[in-house]
């Protein structure tokens, strides 16, 4: 083979994996990668353990739902490129589909929360990385479920 066939070669793998040419460099630079957290918690009256991974929100949970008690019922934490769209399973049965991007240094998020195959809630956020949405969700076991989103 001749130099210039070999190098003709490598420069089409190249291209074919992204590492070179526009289009491979444009999606880099455009992309920003964040961690997304969700935090599925538990809101009522009754008794709970308490979880000190609550410890950063708990006091803001206080001063908007004003339950006595608030339990950790998951966290899930998932890494995405922006803009993209992913699918987190929070547990218990419930699922967020998010759709996030981000502009002006916000991270700007459809978020949808399903049960099964009912949507239970659709919102958009708008927050700084670190963060942390509070969402108030549906009735639960004698008290209200909670969403706690936070990208970093």
């Amino acid at each position: 083979m001749r130099a210039e066939q070999i190098l003709q070669r490598w420069i089409a793998v190249l291209l074919l994996c992204g590492g070179l040419g526009p289009v491979g460099w444009l999606h880099q630079a455009g992309a920003q990668t964040v961690t997304v957290e969700a935090m599925l918690i538990h809101a009522s009256d009754r008794p709970a353990a308490l979880d000190a991974r609550m410890d950063r929100v708990e006091y803001r949970l206080r001063r908007i739902f004003q339950f006595e008690h608030y339990g950790l019922l998951n966290i899930t934490q998932s890494a995405m490129t922006l803009p993209s769209q992913t699918r987190l399973d929070i547990g218990h049965g419930y699922v967020l589909q998010l759709d996030a991007s981000q502009r002006d240094g916000r991270v700007r998020a459809q978020v949808d929360w399903y049960q099964g195959n009912t949507r239970l809630m659709s919102t958009s956020v708008q927050q700084r990385r670190n963060v942390p949405a509070i969402l108030g969700g549906p009735p639960h076991d004698g008290g209200t479920l909670i969403l706690v989103l936070e990208f970093r």
